[in-house]
């Protein structure tokens, strides 16, 4: 018997479309600075550097508070620490909205990190939660389509403000925007979510016992998940680091080296959003149906070749064909990559894993951005991207050799 549409989109009940309805929100304001942060930086008075140590400080200050985020996921419970943070991370946007010069950036790089370092755990486990395996790629492949969904214009809206009044003051405006849309996602997660863990109703521990049993659930966690698991995250550790030296300056080298203005910049980010829209949604559902790897390996090997052909881009027309081939490739493999993790993963080793994890991605990234940063100031500006296309080439070459389906989906 044929189910119906109703049925069919019963998973999207709850959690997760809570999660998809005040993500959407915040994207409905975050896509209007989010593409221009490097540009911001610079009109503040900074440099490629400080882009680079703006991510440096986000990791080194998101150590701790990640550990602990993932601790407390996985003992007091999810909820709580979602929107209770996110009414912090929604205000600490006024510091960006009103911040005389780039140095009080990095306040600003500091707090969000601290914050997002304890809810970010929390935040991947209730989404991981609100999963099952026979939907769980295209559950992924809503989160990557629906919240960006609402913020499909905005690029393009803040790119037309940024050649009209400036970089800077169309960013201020919009980060006050940030703010007020901050607020309502904070309201509608208080509001709506529901916890997820059994005994998530507030654990009450001192200090002393906090510490000692994140450091042996931490140890527990380490040594239970499996090797494949962790070959996996190695792998992508690479790709992180070799996205770290090109994203942060894609735009930058679009607009000094390419001459591709603001609104050109903003029209492409909007394409790229519906490239996702038509892409990730039939390919997650492949993925669920036969298999992740088969929709990460054909893409992987052409991630390096892309952007290589970048760094040759002369016109804006270069540059938007170039950036909707990577739109396309990140579509087929994002659901699946996501979810192949979750594959991976039982429910009670979601948070710590998702902390370990976490603090990986931002202490490679950051380095990546401060050695990105460095090569494009001092010696080209298509040194970083050279050298990054060679490290997701690595990580290509380490997937398609090392990298297994899991014999059982952990539900």
């Amino acid at each position: 018997m044929k189910r119906s549409i109703t049925e069919r989109l019963s998973f999207l009940r709850g959690n997760l479309g809570v999660m998809l309805l005040s993500a959407g929100v915040w994207n409905l304001a975050g896509q209007m600075t989010m593409p221009f942060y490097s540009l911001y930086v610079l009109g503040l008075g900074g440099d490629y550097v400080d882009i680079g140590i703006i991510s440096a400080i986000n990791a080194i200050v998101r150590v701790i508070p990640t550990f602990l985020g993932g601790y407390l996921a996985d003992t007091v419970g999810r909820t709580r620490i979602v929107y209770s943070m996110t009414f912090l991370l929604a205000f600490n946007e006024l510091i960006n909205a009103f911040a005389p010069s780039y140095q009080l950036l990095f306040l600003s790089a500091a707090l969000g990190a601290l914050i997002g370092g304890i809810r970010d755990p929390a935040f991947n486990s209730i989404l991981a939660d609100s999963t099952t395996p026979s939907v769980r790629a295209i559950s992924y492949a809503l989160w990557n389509i629906v919240p960006p969904l609402f913020g499909l214009f905005s690029p393009y809206a803040v790119g037309v403000l940024m050649d009209r009044y400036g970089t800077v003051v169309a960013l201020r405006w919009a980060y006050i925007f940030v703010f007020c849309m901050g607020l309502i996602t904070a309201i509608l997660r208080y509001k709506f979510l529901e916890e997820t863990m059994d005994d998530g109703g507030g654990t009450k521990l001192d200090l002393r016992t906090v510490v000692r049993e994140i450091v042996e659930d931490f140890r527990v966690t380490v040594a239970f998940l499996p090797r494949q698991l962790w070959v996996f995250f190695g792998i992508d550790l690479l790709f992180i680091l070799g996205w770290a030296m090109i994203d942060p300056f894609t735009v930058t080298f679009a607009k000094e080296v390419v001459g591709v203005s603001s609104t050109q910049w903003g029209l492409q980010m909007m394409l790229w959003s519906l490239v996702s829209i038509l892409v990730k949604l039939p390919a997650a559902r492949a993925s669920d149906l036969y298999g992740r790897l088969k929709f990460i390996k054909p893409t992987v090997l052409f991630y390096p070749v892309v952007i290589l052909c970048l760094t040759r881009a002369r016109s804006f027309q270069d540059v938007l064909i170039i950036r909707m081939a990577v739109a396309v490739l990140s579509s087929i493999d994002t659901p699946a990559w996501q979810a192949l993790y979750i594959d991976y993963l039982p429910q009670e080793h979601r948070g710590r894993f998702s902390a370990l994890r976490s603090l990986g991605w931002t202490v490679v990234w950051s380095t990546g951005g401060i050695v990105g940063g460095y090569l494009y100031q001092e010696l080209s500006k298509e040194t970083p991207f050279l050298l990054g296309s060679g490290l997701l080439l690595l990580g290509a070459l380490g997937f398609l050799v090392l990298v297994r389906e899991p014999e059982r989906r952990e539900t």
